[in-house]
């Protein structure tokens, strides 16, 4: 059942103020700065979905960077994730680089699994990963978790920060839980 951006905002509630998130931002740019010092990495963009994410991050970075994106999906505007699709791969040459990845989430982690695997196929030199949210769930994930997190939240549908509720909202700085009842 697809809604309509007002349907949806009405079947949400606030999961993380704007506050929350600029301040998981923050931790996190500081983990980044601290982990790779002056080093000049590549900072991967995931399209659609990490835009705001990567560019909150990136303007908190200290380091030399060079911006890139891969696009890649599991779920072409569905609520759940199905096959991954490379859509549009970087322009820029990995080989010999630190590439840093910046997703907007972290649910069980087959769709950054993948673009690592791409990149070290490329010959980066190293491969880590950031993501904004961390789903917490029961499920079976990949064995790697990002080494960047900006927070963990419950296991619910949600949107803002880059993420989409039927391609809509994304542009929100807040993250909301879609509340969906089951007739």
């Amino acid at each position: 059942m697809e809604m309509t951006p007002q349907e949806i905002l009405r079947n949400s509630s606030l999961l993380v103020s704007r506050d929350e998130v600029r301040a998981a931002v923050d931790g996190m740019a500081e983990a980044v700065n601290e982990y790779y010092g002056d080093r000049t990495i590549i900072l991967l963009i995931v399209m659609t979905g990490a835009v705001l994410p990567a560019a909150w991050l990136a303007s908190r970075l200290n380091m030399p960077l060079e911006m890139d994106f891969i696009h890649a999906s599991r779920y072409s505007g569905a609520t759940e994730g199905g096959e991954i699709e490379f859509r549009v791969p970087p322009r820029l040459n990995l080989q010999d680089q630190d590439i840093l990845i910046v997703d907007d989430i972290y649910d069980i982690g087959l769709t950054l699994q993948m673009i690592e695997g791409y990149c070290h196929t490329r010959g980066a030199r190293s491969v880590e990963s950031a993501v904004l949210v961390r789903k917490l769930h029961d499920r079976e994930t990949t064995d790697k978790l990002p080494r960047f997190i900006g927070m963990d939240v419950e296991d619910k549908y949600i949107f803002g920060c880059g993420m989409y509720a039927y391609e809509h909202w994304r542009h929100m700085h807040e993250i909301r839980a879609l509340e969906i009842e089951n007739d």
